[in-house]
Protein backbone atom coordinates (compact mmCIF):
# COMPACT_ATOMS: atom_id res chain seq x y z
CA UNK A 1 0.00 0.00 0.00
CA UNK A 2 1.26 3.14 -1.00
CA UNK A 3 2.12 6.04 1.78
CA UNK A 4 -0.20 8.71 1.92
CA UNK A 5 1.11 12.78 2.85
CA UNK A 6 -1.57 14.60 4.39
CA UNK A 7 -0.86 18.50 4.06
CA UNK A 8 -2.29 21.12 6.79
CA UNK A 9 -3.39 24.91 5.91
CA UNK A 10 -3.44 26.64 9.05
CA UNK A 11 -4.86 30.67 8.50
CA UNK A 12 -5.04 33.05 11.33
CA UNK A 13 -7.96 35.56 10.58
CA UNK A 14 -7.42 38.83 12.14
CA UNK A 15 -9.74 42.11 11.68
CA UNK A 16 -6.34 44.38 12.66
CA UNK A 17 -6.42 48.03 11.73
CA UNK A 18 -5.61 48.79 8.43
CA UNK A 19 -2.86 51.39 8.04
CA UNK A 20 -2.10 54.46 5.16
CA UNK A 21 1.74 53.70 5.66
CA UNK A 22 4.63 52.63 3.78
CA UNK A 23 4.19 49.35 5.39
CA UNK A 24 1.00 48.23 7.82
CA UNK A 25 1.54 49.24 11.56
CA UNK A 26 0.11 47.15 14.58
CA UNK A 27 -0.38 48.33 18.04
CA UNK A 28 1.41 46.65 20.57
CA UNK A 29 -1.49 44.92 21.93
CA UNK A 30 -1.76 43.86 18.70
CA UNK A 31 1.41 42.22 18.09
CA UNK A 32 0.54 40.39 21.34
CA UNK A 33 -2.77 38.79 20.17
CA UNK A 34 -1.17 38.15 16.58
CA UNK A 35 1.92 35.75 18.83
CA UNK A 36 -0.77 34.54 21.17
CA UNK A 37 -2.93 33.16 17.74
CA UNK A 38 0.52 32.07 16.29
CA UNK A 39 1.22 29.87 19.02
CA UNK A 40 -1.83 27.99 18.53
CA UNK A 41 -1.06 27.80 14.59
CA UNK A 42 2.53 26.22 15.90
CA UNK A 43 1.19 23.97 17.53
CA UNK A 44 -1.29 22.57 14.69
CA UNK A 45 1.30 22.70 12.08
CA UNK A 46 4.29 21.28 14.56
CA UNK A 47 2.48 18.54 15.82
CA UNK A 48 3.42 14.97 14.81
CA UNK A 49 0.60 12.35 15.78
CA UNK A 50 -0.66 8.94 14.78
CA UNK A 51 -3.91 9.76 14.62
CA UNK A 52 -5.54 13.13 13.44
CA UNK A 53 -7.76 13.57 16.18
CA UNK A 54 -4.92 14.13 18.96
CA UNK A 55 -3.36 16.73 16.48
CA UNK A 56 -2.52 19.61 17.17
CA UNK A 57 -4.82 21.53 19.63
CA UNK A 58 -6.87 18.88 20.11
CA UNK A 59 -5.46 18.28 23.44
CA UNK A 60 -6.87 18.41 27.24
CA UNK A 61 -8.34 22.09 27.97
CA UNK A 62 -6.19 22.62 30.71
CA UNK A 63 -2.61 22.41 28.42
CA UNK A 64 -4.47 24.23 25.54
CA UNK A 65 -3.84 27.95 26.01
CA UNK A 66 -0.49 27.17 27.05
CA UNK A 67 1.46 27.56 23.98
CA UNK A 68 -0.59 30.51 22.51
CA UNK A 69 0.48 32.35 26.26
CA UNK A 70 4.39 30.92 25.51
CA UNK A 71 4.77 32.88 22.72
CA UNK A 72 2.70 36.05 24.37
CA UNK A 73 6.15 36.33 26.59
CA UNK A 74 8.18 35.98 23.25
CA UNK A 75 6.10 39.55 22.00
CA UNK A 76 7.33 41.49 25.31
CA UNK A 77 11.26 40.35 24.87
CA UNK A 78 13.05 43.10 23.54
CA UNK A 79 15.49 40.75 21.84
CA UNK A 80 12.71 39.78 19.70
CA UNK A 81 11.13 42.77 18.87
CA UNK A 82 13.94 43.93 17.55
CA UNK A 83 14.37 41.24 14.92
CA UNK A 84 11.12 42.94 13.10
CA UNK A 85 10.02 45.99 14.66
CA UNK A 86 11.86 48.87 13.00
CA UNK A 87 11.00 52.43 11.59
CA UNK A 88 9.60 52.10 8.10
CA UNK A 89 11.06 54.68 6.89
CA UNK A 90 15.20 55.01 8.74
CA UNK A 91 14.82 50.73 9.37
CA UNK A 92 15.94 51.47 12.64
CA UNK A 93 14.64 48.75 15.61
CA UNK A 94 12.34 49.87 18.07
CA UNK A 95 14.14 51.78 21.08
CA UNK A 96 15.09 49.43 23.91
CA UNK A 97 13.85 52.50 26.37
CA UNK A 98 10.82 52.11 24.46
CA UNK A 99 10.35 48.22 25.50
CA UNK A 100 11.48 48.73 28.65
CA UNK A 101 8.19 51.31 29.55
CA UNK A 102 5.94 48.89 27.64
CA UNK A 103 6.84 46.11 30.50
CA UNK A 104 6.99 49.01 33.16
CA UNK A 105 3.13 49.92 31.99
CA UNK A 106 1.93 46.22 31.64
CA UNK A 107 3.49 45.30 35.28
CA UNK A 108 1.75 48.22 36.97
CA UNK A 109 -1.53 46.59 38.03
CA UNK A 110 -0.91 42.86 37.87
CA UNK A 111 -2.34 41.61 40.98
CA UNK A 112 -5.47 43.37 39.82
CA UNK A 113 -5.47 41.69 36.37
CA UNK A 114 -4.89 38.60 38.54
CA UNK A 115 -7.75 39.32 40.64
CA UNK A 116 -9.81 39.81 37.85
CA UNK A 117 -9.18 36.81 35.92
CA UNK A 118 -9.76 34.58 39.02
CA UNK A 119 -13.39 35.94 38.91
CA UNK A 120 -14.00 35.32 35.83
CA UNK A 121 -12.95 31.24 37.00
CA UNK A 122 -14.83 31.66 39.93
CA UNK A 123 -18.21 32.74 37.95
CA UNK A 124 -17.70 30.15 35.16
CA UNK A 125 -17.59 26.88 37.38
CA UNK A 126 -20.33 28.25 39.36
CA UNK A 127 -22.62 29.35 36.96
CA UNK A 128 -21.83 25.94 34.54
CA UNK A 129 -21.62 23.69 38.01
CA UNK A 130 -23.94 21.87 39.70
CA UNK A 131 -27.54 23.21 39.49
CA UNK A 132 -30.21 23.26 42.14
CA UNK A 133 -33.57 22.49 41.22
CA UNK A 134 -34.75 25.97 40.82
CA UNK A 135 -33.16 28.05 37.91
CA UNK A 136 -30.89 30.46 39.20
CA UNK A 137 -30.47 34.39 38.99
CA UNK A 138 -27.02 34.83 37.24
CA UNK A 139 -27.31 38.36 37.67
CA UNK A 140 -27.64 38.35 41.83
CA UNK A 141 -25.26 35.41 41.64
CA UNK A 142 -22.42 37.18 39.43
CA UNK A 143 -23.09 39.99 41.89
CA UNK A 144 -22.54 38.48 44.49
CA UNK A 145 -19.31 36.60 43.57
CA UNK A 146 -17.66 40.03 42.66
CA UNK A 147 -18.52 41.71 45.90
CA UNK A 148 -16.95 38.43 47.61
CA UNK A 149 -14.08 37.65 45.23
CA UNK A 150 -12.96 41.06 44.06
CA UNK A 151 -11.83 44.68 45.85
CA UNK A 152 -14.32 46.81 43.38
CA UNK A 153 -18.00 47.65 43.36
CA UNK A 154 -20.79 45.61 41.68
CA UNK A 155 -22.34 47.95 38.99
CA UNK A 156 -25.93 47.68 40.07
CA UNK A 157 -28.22 47.04 36.85
CA UNK A 158 -25.65 45.78 35.00
CA UNK A 159 -25.71 42.20 33.36
CA UNK A 160 -22.31 42.40 31.49
CA UNK A 161 -21.79 38.67 31.72
CA UNK A 162 -24.36 37.91 29.05
CA UNK A 163 -21.90 39.09 26.95
CA UNK A 164 -18.97 37.40 27.70
CA UNK A 165 -18.72 34.92 25.20
CA UNK A 166 -15.74 32.94 26.91
CA UNK A 167 -18.71 31.64 29.15
CA UNK A 168 -20.36 29.80 26.16
CA UNK A 169 -16.95 28.71 24.41
CA UNK A 170 -15.44 27.67 27.56
CA UNK A 171 -18.16 26.78 29.83
CA UNK A 172 -17.06 25.48 33.31
CA UNK A 173 -13.48 25.76 31.77
CA UNK A 174 -12.21 29.27 31.72
CA UNK A 175 -9.80 28.48 34.70
CA UNK A 176 -7.60 26.59 32.13
CA UNK A 177 -6.37 30.54 31.40
CA UNK A 178 -4.75 30.81 34.63
CA UNK A 179 -3.46 26.91 34.17
CA UNK A 180 -1.98 27.90 31.09
CA UNK A 181 -0.50 31.24 32.32
CA UNK A 182 1.26 29.44 35.20
CA UNK A 183 2.90 26.70 33.10
CA UNK A 184 3.75 29.19 30.19
CA UNK A 185 5.21 31.47 32.71
CA UNK A 186 7.43 28.37 34.16
CA UNK A 187 8.20 27.16 30.27
CA UNK A 188 9.47 31.15 29.42
CA UNK A 189 11.93 30.98 32.95
CA UNK A 190 13.13 27.35 32.62
CA UNK A 191 13.74 27.39 29.34
CA UNK A 192 13.28 29.93 27.08
CA UNK A 193 13.91 33.12 28.70
CA UNK A 194 18.17 33.05 28.99
CA UNK A 195 17.65 33.23 24.80
CA UNK A 196 14.60 33.08 23.17
CA UNK A 197 15.69 32.82 19.97
CA UNK A 198 18.16 30.31 20.67
CA UNK A 199 17.89 27.17 18.47
CA UNK A 200 17.58 24.67 21.83
CA UNK A 201 14.90 26.52 23.11
CA UNK A 202 13.17 26.01 19.60
CA UNK A 203 13.80 22.48 19.61
CA UNK A 204 12.60 21.54 22.78
CA UNK A 205 9.53 23.51 22.18
CA UNK A 206 8.87 21.76 19.23
CA UNK A 207 10.10 18.18 20.04
CA UNK A 208 9.14 17.69 23.89
CA UNK A 209 5.95 19.79 23.86
CA UNK A 210 4.08 20.89 20.35
CA UNK A 211 4.91 17.77 18.21
CA UNK A 212 2.73 15.47 21.05
CA UNK A 213 -0.32 17.37 20.37
CA UNK A 214 -3.09 15.43 22.12
CA UNK A 215 -1.35 11.69 22.01
CA UNK A 216 0.55 12.25 25.91
CA UNK A 217 -0.88 12.70 28.96
CA UNK A 218 -0.80 16.67 29.90
CA UNK A 219 1.11 15.81 33.21
CA UNK A 220 3.90 13.36 31.91
CA UNK A 221 3.96 16.16 28.75
CA UNK A 222 4.71 19.39 31.07
CA UNK A 223 7.08 17.69 33.41
CA UNK A 224 8.77 15.86 30.68
CA UNK A 225 9.32 19.29 29.05
CA UNK A 226 9.82 21.82 31.86
CA UNK A 227 10.81 19.59 34.55
CA UNK A 228 8.53 18.03 37.90
CA UNK A 229 8.14 21.58 39.77
CA UNK A 230 6.15 23.24 36.60
CA UNK A 231 2.62 20.55 38.35
CA UNK A 232 1.57 19.77 41.86
CA UNK A 233 -0.53 17.57 43.76
CA UNK A 234 -3.31 19.14 45.89
CA UNK A 235 -6.26 17.99 46.88
CA UNK A 236 -6.04 14.23 44.90
CA UNK A 237 -5.60 16.35 41.99
CA UNK A 238 -2.65 17.93 39.75
CA UNK A 239 -2.42 21.85 39.79
CA UNK A 240 0.10 24.17 38.11
CA UNK A 241 3.19 25.43 40.35
CA UNK A 242 2.16 29.03 40.95
CA UNK A 243 5.99 30.03 41.58
CA UNK A 244 7.06 31.62 38.04
CA UNK A 245 3.66 33.14 37.94
CA UNK A 246 4.30 34.86 41.31
CA UNK A 247 7.85 36.02 40.64
CA UNK A 248 6.89 37.06 36.86
CA UNK A 249 3.98 39.88 38.26
CA UNK A 250 5.87 40.61 42.17
CA UNK A 251 4.12 38.28 44.55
Amino acid sequence: MDSMLTFQIIALVCNFPGSSGITPRLSHGDVETLFHEFGHALHSLLSRTEYQHFSGTRVALDVAETPSNLFECYAWDYRVLKTFALDETTGDAIPEKLVKALNASRNMFPATELQRQIFYSIMDLTLFGEQTSKPIDTISTVADLKRKHTSWKYAEGTHWHTRFTHLINYGAGYYTYLYAKCFATTIWQEICQEDPLSRSAGSAIRDKFLRYGGSKDPSSLLKDFAGDAIIRNSGGGIIPDIGSLCKEIGL
